[in-house]
């Protein structure tokens, strides 16, 4: 029993190490990617920012991004119009279908 225990212990103390070691190291690579993976976004969406910028300075003008805006709010305009029509509509189909299943609930009951 005895011999048993002195080979089982430090064995199983040098897995438990291990064990340790390698979630330690796991850890620090999983840091170290996700900090490399935050500063390549940081980049690209400065990159964007800047091609944003760019863009608007260099090949639009004030008056085509005015243009632009303006036919962009009369879009979201048109398209809020055309969605409360759709929900009126629905909502007179469904009560001339509760009254229509009324109805037929009611068939020869009167």
């Amino acid at each position: 029993m005895e011999i048993i225990t002195a080979i089982l212990g430090p064995m199983m103390g040098g897995m438990i190490s291990l064990f340790v070691y390698v979630n330690k190291k796991n850890g620090q690579f999983m840091t170290k990617e996700f900090d490399r993976i935050h500063n390549t976004l940081n980049k690209v969406d400065e990159k964007i920012d800047d091609l944003r910028v760019n863009v608007a300075e260099n090949y639009v003008t004030n008056d085509q991004l005015t243009q632009h805006i303006t036919s962009e709010e009369s879009w979201h305009l048109r398209f809020s119009e055309d969605m409360t029509q759709t929900r009126d509509e629905c909502t007179a189909t469904r009560v001339i279908v509760d009254r229509m299943w009324i109805d037929f609930q009611n068939q020869g009951k009167f």
